[in-house]
This record gives structure tokens, sequence and C-alpha cells, in this order.
């Protein structure tokens, strides 16, 4: 069963992006970053090559031919995924295709339509019998 995770009352969501693959880089996992459109992929994607100061994120677009050896692809079309280990959802609804990957990892701001959203999905997830892990980042860090 997929573990899932929610980070809620995040300030900095590129900057926990990037300390999630940081983190799941040295787990030796595959990541699938999954974005809203294609503009958000590719500035996720340039955010992780060039701003991050704290780390050097090699990464993929999903449709790139490289994206069956890299271990960070950045997708904005879930039925191109080709991987099935770390999904990170950075798109707002409610995804269908979750439960064929090991681990989900949504991101909620602190802005109120995306909390109203992250609360329809954790409901989601928790009506069908997964067990959710949820990280206040106002509280902690990882």
């Amino acid at each position: 069963m997929t573990s899932i995770g929610f980070y809620f009352n995040v300030n900095d969501k590129p900057a926990l992006v990037n300390q999630l693959v940081q983190k799941a880089l040295r787990q030796h996992r595959q990541i699938t970053l999954l974005t809203g459109d294609e503009a958000a992929a590719h500035h996720i994607s340039d955010l992780l090559w060039l701003s991050m100061p704290t780390a050097f994120n090699a990464n993929v677009l999903g449709h790139h031919p490289f994206a069956g050896v890299t271990p960070v692809l950045v997708e904005w079309q879930a039925q191109r995924i080709q991987q099935d280990d770390l999904l990170i959802n950075l798109q707002t609804t409610q995804l269908t295709i979750f439960s064929r990957f090991k681990h989900l990892v949504e991101l909620v701001g602190l802005e109120d339509a995306d909390k109203a959203e992250a609360r329809k999905r954790f409901a989601f997830y928790r009506d069908r019998g997964y067990t959710i892990k949820s990280v206040d980042m106002l509280k902690n860090s990882i």
C-alpha cells in the first residue's frame, strides 16, 4: 500500500522540494515531481538545476530520452510517468494514479485555496484506509 505524507503550512515549496529530493537521492530513490502544467515543470526543473544554493539536482522532463536512467523526473502529464517509487505531487487536484507508487508526498502551502484542496485529498486517502503521515512545517523541519 502506498505510504502518504502531507507537509502542511509550506512557506517555500521549491525549497522543500529541494530538501525532499536531496533526502530521497541519499536513499537511492527514484523521484517524480508532478506539476500542474508544462510551464511549471520547466520552472521547477530549472530551480533544481540552477537556483538551489544547497544542492545540484540533475533532472530531466519525463519525455526526455534519458528519463529512464535519471533519478529525478519532472512531469506534468500523469500518464507519461515512467517510475513508481516516489511521487511528489505539486498539483492541486486529486490524483487517480497515486496507488501505483510506493510513496506519495503532498505539499500544502499557506493559502486558503491550497489548504481547502488538500483537505479533500487528505480525506480521499484517509477514507480509503491509507495511513497518512502529517508534518506541520510551521512546527517542524525535515
